[in-house]
């Protein structure tokens, strides 16, 4: 089911109104994230404890504005009694602020495991893990342009073919991708287990290996909503491929 005409004339009337404050304020708590990804980076390459504590410090301003946006969108979809695209829209930023949060709490994590890993030996060799880091991270950037297209959308410049180009496919890379971060996953454990670490030494990086990962699924999470509010028809990452999974229809 696409934009229907009546919502396509008047999805950019709400471009000076508070939803589209609103959703900006989302896409901050997005690019936010994205800087304690690149900070969980420096600190794990470069065994930077005071970074690891910054990101930990960090994380309570991720939860508080995950609890404001929240509240703000339910107070608009309230106040404004929205439907169609504003309804939509309202309740992606409400989705994706969640989660934003989740994945700040998995880079808090991780920064928690970090310290432990600093009071141990070094005898891991981290950059050969740096594959991982660098895919996830592009799927993040991939995720938050296509919300802050989302956002400056003007549908009636779009046709149908325009739409997949915009957001299917770059929709789609990210299911690719994220089958190789599973696969980069499953080629780090073997390393690992097949080194001379201690358990406790190679669980710690496990650990933040496997929440890296975590943290590309949520990155899939993100363009499965936008596709959603776009089209109001719910696509799942199915392998490397975005795929009709559930309507509303389907029940009428």
């Amino acid at each position: 089911m696409m934009i229907d005409d009546f919502e396509e004339r008047h999805l950019n009337s709400f471009k000076n109104d508070k939803l589209i404050i609103f959703l900006n304020n989302v896409l901050k708590m997005g690019r936010l994230v994205q800087g304690m990804f690149y900070k969980f980076k420096d600190s794990y390459f470069e065994k930077d404890k005071n970074l690891s504590n910054e990101i930990i410090e960090q994380d309570d301003r991720l939860d508080f504005l995950e609890s404001k946006l929240e509240y703000d969108g339910l107070t608009m979809i309230s106040a404004n009694n929205y439907t169609g695209i504003y309804l939509k829209a309202s309740l992606l930023g409400i989705k994706l602020s969640y989660i934003f949060e989740n994945m700040g709490d998995l880079c808090e994590e991780n920064a928690k495991i970090n310290l432990e890993i600093l009071k141990l030996p070094q005898f891991v060799n981290m950059v050969s893990f740096e594959d991982i880091f660098i895919q996830s991270h592009e799927m993040l950037s991939i995720s938050l342009r296509l919300f802050s297209d989302f956002i400056n959308l003007e549908t009636d410049k779009l046709s149908k073919v325009d739409i997949d180009k915009k957001f299917f496919e770059p929709a789609k890379k990210i299911c690719a991708m994220d089958i190789e971060v599973n696969s980069l996953l499953s080629a780090y454990k073997k390393h690992l287990y097949k080194s001379k670490e201690s358990v406790k030494t190679t669980n710690l990086h496990l650990n933040i290996l496997s929440n890296i990962e975590r943290f590309s699924d949520f990155t899939t999470n993100i363009s499965e909503n936008i596709i959603w509010a776009l089209k109001g028809v719910r696509y799942k990452c199915r392998g490397t491929n975005l795929e009709y999974f559930y309507s509303l229809e389907d029940d009428l």
